[in-house]
């Protein structure tokens, strides 16, 4: 019988044993001192009825002694089943594996469901923001030419910038003529010495931008 228990289960081995030797459980009970209702769970291998391990040890140690079983390895046996039981009866991993994933791709796939939505929304608020900034805020004004304050010779310079569509253009407080890409040019004639060039964009609300260029006829 000993050398059969490491492929068996030793609370099978202990009813087999006891059976076979035709001990009762009360039977067996006289023999060891083992009480009958811990002799019913080993066999049985209803842990959860037995007491502490280091009770079940002793049981098992008395047990062994009288079916003349190898109690080493019914111990190894019993410890083993016991491991196997308090594992549990179904592996939840298969079923929760890809929860995270999966959560994502739906998350992914609702967000690409409403992409063309969200893109046709957010062009949509940008233009109405540079239109309301456009004729809420200043207006634009680019000055290229004369491109900073300088002394010259010349009689006339030619005056060159851009500006917004929506807006007025004036130079020395006369109006210039605004193309259709925003831009101006105009001739302005020169006096001896200092003369001033202001150049101003105005937008239909009133806001006005304004730039100056001091130029100096030698």
């Amino acid at each position: 019988m000993r050398s059969r228990l490491i492929n068996s289960m030793f609370s099978e081995i202990l009813k087999k044993e006891r059976e076979a030797k035709r001990y009762s459980l009360e039977e067996l009970n006289k023999q060891t001192g083992v009480p009958v209702k811990f002799i019913s769970a080993l066999e049985k291998a209803d842990f959860s009825s037995l007491p502490a391990p280091v009770y079940i040890r002793g049981y098992l140690k008395k047990l062994s002694k009288t079916l003349d079983l190898n109690y080493e390895e019914l111990w190894e046996l019993s410890l083993k089943e016991y491991e196997e039981l308090k594992a549990p009866a179904v592996d939840t991993l298969p079923q929760n594996r890809f929860e995270h994933p999966l959560k994502l791709r739906h998350v992914f796939l609702k967000i690409a469901k409403f992409l063309p939505i969200i893109l046709v929304a957010g062009a949509t608020i940008g233009f109405l923001f540079l239109q309301v900034h456009s004729l809420v805020g200043s207006p634009y004004l680019k000055l290229e030419k004369p491109p900073f304050d300088l002394n010259t010779e010349d009689s006339s310079m030619v005056v060159e910038g851009y500006g917004r569509a929506n807006s007025y253009i004036q130079i020395n407080g006369k109006e210039v003529y605004l193309g259709k890409d925003g831009k101006f040019s105009e001739e302005i004639y020169l006096n001896q010495g200092l003369n001033e060039i202001k150049v101003e964009a105005e937008s239909r609300l009133g806001k006005t931008a304004t730039i100056i260029r001091r130029i100096i006829k030698e």
